[in-house]
């Protein structure tokens, strides 16, 4: 295989393991975050999260039409990622 580089196969070897080794070290925490680090956030974790008082998350994300949360017993609680995404999918634009 050529890459670009004079290397001999086993230098070739080397260097592809060496990239390899970095990409996969690179992806790693996003992966995790990606599929195991999504929060499950109580109201005030919201609040604090999205830098406001739990009132102002009432008024301008948690009482919105459409606003994603899960019932655990009696209590709201509210995925980051969903969150992140519902936050993506209204945004408002300037004409």
């Amino acid at each position: 295989m050529n890459i670009g580089l004079d290397l001999d196969p086993k230098q070739t070897e080397s260097f592809l393991q060496k990239m390899v080794g970095k990409v996969i070290n690179a992806l790693l925490p996003v992966l995790h975050d990606r599929l195991l680090g999504d929060d499950l956030l109580t109201r005030q974790e919201l609040a604090d999260w999205l830098k406001m008082t739990p009132k102002s998350a009432d008024e301008n994300f948690i009482f919105k039409k459409g606003f994603p949360y899960v019932m655990i017993g009696t209590k709201k609680r509210y995925w980051k990622r969903a969150v992140i995404k519902w936050i993506d999918e209204n945004q408002q634009y300037h004409d």
